[in-house]
């Protein structure tokens, strides 16, 4: 192995590691991932670059290579949060729940106001069918955060499932002044309109999702809700 205290080797590592990163940014994840593994193989305390191939490997559906990098980045240092977050997204693709849980829980307990960790975690229990806990994570990364739409978008659906439909409204219809680029929410607060009995502004909403959705599942969705409540689409 090179020496890491060269510097000729170091500015192989850098070099290597910069290659990667402009492959990376223009999407040829091949590319980034073979210039990330040989700068390793010069200086491999570079836990960046390890940090960076996880991120790739994960972006190619290559989960269990991506888990790999980020045990190899967490061994170097375990207490980075951001990690521990990434690593439970790639437990959280292969539905291993708990596993996912346990990352956000270290990443939380590393960084208490990390409002993505909560939400990300509240979407794990939400998946898992735990309601309590996910709606109690959603109102925590709201706290955290309340210009995410998303956010509410998502606690809007657990209200939903919850049966709390004037909730989900609220949620569904705060979400869409934060982001009305998000029609899938029309679909869903048309939704929880509907079987608030509230036909004619779910029709709105209804339509609106069919009209401006790019997504047949969420076109196909909504018509079915139109049709259930006696509309035609």
């Amino acid at each position: 192995m090179p020496d890491a205290t060269n510097p000729s080797s170091v500015a192989t590592a850098d070099h290597d590691r910069e290659r990667g990163l402009e492959s990376h940014a223009n999407g040829d994840l091949p590319g980034a991932i073979e210039s990330y593994t040989r700068a390793p193989r010069v200086r491999p305390a570079d836990t960046l670059t390890t940090y960076a191939r996880a991120l790739a490997h994960q972006a190619r559906g290559e989960l269990q290579q991506a888990i790999a990098d980020y045990d190899r980045v967490l061994r170097c240092h375990p207490d980075w949060a951001l990690v521990f977050h990434d690593r439970a997204t790639v437990h959280d693709q292969r539905e291993d729940f708990q596993s996912a849980i346990a990352d956000y829980d270290a990443a939380i307990a590393l960084q208490p106001k990390f409002a993505l960790a909560y939400h990300d975690r509240a979407t794990a229990y939400h998946r898992m069918g735990d309601l309590d806990r996910a709606l109690a994570d959603f109102d925590t990364a709201i706290v955290l955060q309340p210009d995410n739409a998303l956010a509410y978008r998502n606690r809007g659906v657990v209200h939903d499932h919850r049966r709390e439909l004037q909730a989900a409204i609220d949620d569904f219809t705060r979400a869409l002044e934060l982001a009305p680029e998000l029609v899938e929410a029309y679909y869903r607060r048309g939704n929880s309109l509907a079987r608030a009995g509230e036909f004619a502004a779910a029709r709105i909403d209804l339509e609106r999702a069919i009209r401006e959705s790019d997504h047949p599942q969420v076109q196909q969705q909504a018509r079915e809700v139109l049709h259930r409540i006696g509309v035609r689409a």
